[in-house]
C-alpha cells in the first residue's frame, strides 16, 4: 500500500463506526482517518472539504445510496467508495456497484472483508498517478451533425501529437454514429462500454488493457459496438473515465457530436480546448451560429472554443471574414479541401498526417496541434 491512504466513515450507527475504526487500527499509520460521522450531510461536507481517497458509506435506501455515490463521484472521480449495508439483496449490490462503488460490505462489517477491500484499494492507488503529477489536456472536436470533418480533425490531431512522442488517447464519444474505428481500420476487442460497465474496476492498469494501440502511436477507445450499449453510459461515468485518462495520457482527443446535454456537456466541461468544426456553406454556418450561441449561454467560455473551417477553398463564394462575422466568432484555422487525399487516408486506415505528410491538410493539422500544446 502507499504510505498513507486518507479515509472518511459515514455511518449512522455509532457502534458500527467504532467497530470499523477498530479494524482500521491494524493498518497503523498507513490509514489516515480524516473523520467519522453519523450524519450524511455532515459526511458529504467533510468529503468536500478533505477529498479523501476512500469513503466508507452506509446505505439504508437503495435509490438514495445510488444518488449519493453518483454525486460524490461526479465531483471526486478518483475517490473509492465502500458501501456498507444490512441488505444482502443482489439487486442492491448490482445497482450500487454500477453507480460506482468499488466494494459492497454487509453489516456488521467483518474485519477480514474490510482488510481485503483496503488492501485492494491500496494496490489501486499505487497504480494511479499522484495528485501532484501533471494531468493531461483534453481536446474535444465537435459539430452537432455529421459531415463537417470532425472525425478527420480528431484522428489527425491525435496522430500529429503522438508523432511528437506524446502519449495520446483518442476517444470516440459520438456514441450512436462514431467513425474513429473505421478511419483507423481497427477492430477493437473492447470499447467505451467495456469501461463504463466495469466502472468499479477502473484504474490505470485496467484502462490501458482495454485500449487499442494504433500504428500511429495513438491509443484508441471507440464507441460501443451495439447501439443498445450506449443507453447506460452516463455523464458521471464519462467524468470518471476522463479523470483517469488525464492521469495516464499527456493528451486526450475526443471525437463527438449530437446535442448539448448529457455526456456531451460532461465532456465539454472537462475539456481544455473545444474545436468546433464547420464548412463555408450557409446551412453549416447557420447551424454553427445556433450551437456556438447555445454553448456560450451554457457557460463554455470563448477562450475554450476554437472554430475550425474544414474543406476550405480560397475562391469559395463565402470568405473566412464573412464566416467570422456571421458566427460572431473568430475562425482560428482553415483546413484545405483535398478530398482525394483525405478519402485515401480513410480507406487505408492511416491518418493523412502519416500517409501524406506534405499535403496541405497535414500542414494545417500539424499547425493546429502545435497551437494546442
Amino acid at each position: 500500500m502507499p504510505s498513507s491512504i486518507s479515509l472518511i466513515i459515514i455511518d449512522s450507527d455509532r457502534y458500527s463506526r467504532n467497530a470499523i475504526e477498530d479494524h482500521l487500527k491494524l493498518f497503523g499509520n498507513k490509514i489516515s482517518l480524516l473523520g467519522s460521522v453519523g450524519d450524511l450531510q455532515d459526511g458529504l461536507r467533510l468529503v468536500h472539504d478533505r477529498n479523501p481517497a476512500i469513503v466508507i458509506l452506509e446505505v439504508k435506501e437503495l435509490e438514495k445510496g445510488v444518488d449519493t455515490i453518483r454525486s460524490i463521484l461526479s465531483r471526486y472521480p478518483r475517490t473509492s467508495i465502500f458501501v456498507t449495508a444490512v441488505e444482502k439483496n443482489p439487486d442492491w449490490i448490482l445497482k450500487l456497484l454500477r453507480a460506482g462503488a468499488v466494494e459492497y460490505l454487509v453489516k456488521p462489517v467483518e474485519k477480514i472483508e474490510l482488510l481485503e477491500a483496503l488492501q485492494k484499494a491500496g494496490r489501486l492507488w499505487e497504480s494511479r498517478q499522484p495528485d501532484d503529477a501533471p494531468s493531461g489536456k483534453i481536446i474535444t472536436v465537435y459539430n452537432p451533425i455529421g459531415g463537417m470533418g470532425t472525425t478527420t480533425v480528431a484522428v489527425n490531431v491525435a496522430a500529429a501529437l503522438a508523432a511528437k512522442n506524446e502519449k495520446v488517447a483518442l476517444v470516440d464519444l459520438n456514441l450512436f454514429s462514431g467513425d474513429v474505428a473505421t478511419f483507423l481500420d481497427v477492430t477493437p476487442r473492447y470499447t467505451l462500454s467495456s469501461v463504463t460497465s466495469n466502472i468499479s474496476r477502473l484504474d490505470a492498469s485496467f484502462l490501458m488493457s482495454v485500449m487499442t494501440r494504433h500504428s500511429s502511436g495513438v491509443y484508441v477507445l471507440t464507441e460501443p459496438m451495439e447501439v443498445e450499449d450506449t443507453a447506460g453510459i452516463t455523464p458521471d461515468q464519462v467524468n470518471r473515465v476522463l479523470a483517469f485518462l488525464k492521469g495516464v495520457f499527456s493528451y486526450i482527443v475526443i471525437d463527438t457530436g449530437g446535442p448539448l446535454f448529457g455526456c456531451n456537456m460532461a465532456t465539454f466541461k472537462n475539456s481544455d480546448h473545444i474545436l468546433f468544426t464547420t464548412v463555408l456553406s450557409l446551412p453549416a454556418l447557420k447551424n454553427a451560429k445556433r450551437y456556438l450561441t447555445a454553448m456560450d449561454k451554457q457557460g463554455l467560455t470563448r477562450d475554450k472554443i476554437t472554430v475550425v473551417v474544414n474543406r476550405y477553398l480560397p475562391k469559395a463564394d463565402i470568405k473566412v471574414e464573412d464566416a467570422s462575422k456571421v458566427l460572431d466568432w473568430k475562425v482560428f484555422i482553415t483546413v484545405p479541401n483535398e478530398y482525394a487525399e483525405v478519402v485515401s487516408s480513410i480507406n487505408r486506415g492511416v491518418p493523412i498526417v502519416k500517409l501524406s505528410p506534405r499535403s496541405g491538410v497535414s500542414s494545417a493539422i500539424v499547425k493546429l496541434a502545435d497551437m494546442l500544446k
